[in-house]
C-alpha cells in the first residue's frame, strides 16, 4: 500500500477558486473541448488549469485522452466538494450584497416650519414609508 503525499493547501486563494471553477465547468460539460465554448478559453489553457489543480491537490482528478473524459474516484469527491464550496461562496456573496442593499445608521431630517405644517408636503407619510422600508435606520 502506497501512502500519498499530502497537498500543502494553506489558504485557499482566488486562483484556487478559479481552478476549481474551471474544473467544475469541464465536468459539467463532459470534457475540455466542450468546456472551451463555455469558458471562452482554449483547450490547452483549460488543460493547464486542470493540471495545475491536480498539482495543487496532489492527486489525479480525471482521465483525458482518446477514450474521452472521465473522473477518477478522487475527482468525483473533489467535484462534489467543489459544488459545495462554490455554493457556499455564492451564498456568502448574496449575503454581503444584501447587507450592502440594506440601509442602516442614523438619519437626521431638517425641514422648514412652513414645510412641516403644510399638509400637502406629507412629511409624516414620507417618514413612515421610509421607516418601513429601512427599519435599521434610526
Amino acid at each position: 500500500m502506497q501512502v500519498k503525499s499530502h497537498a500543502v493547501l494553506g489558504q485557499l486563494g482566488d486562483m484556487d477558486l478559479r481552478l476549481l471553477r474551471v474544473f467544475k465547468t469541464v465536468v459539467d460539460c463532459g470534457g475540455m473541448a466542450a468546456a472551451e465554448l463555455e469558458l471562452n478559453i482554449g483547450t490547452s489553457t483549460i488543460s493547464r488549469h486542470v493540471k495545475d489543480l491536480e498539482t495543487r491537490l496532489a492527486m489525479t482528478l480525471c482521465r483525458r485522452g482518446r477514450g474521452g473524459f472521465s473522473l477518477t474516484a478522487e475527482g468525483e469527491q473533489i467535484y462534489a466538494e467543489t459544488l459545495r464550496l462554490l455554493a457556499s461562496t455564492e451564498a456568502f456573496r448574496a449575503s454581503v450584497d444584501e447587507i450592502h442593499r440594506r440601509l442602516g445608521g442614523q438619519l437626521h431630517v431638517a425641514v422648514f416650519d412652513k414645510t412641516a405644517t403644510n399638509p400637502a408636503a406629507r412629511i409624516g407619510a414620507a417618514i413612515a414609508l421610509f421607516c418601513a422600508q429601512a427599519p435599521d435606520v434610526a
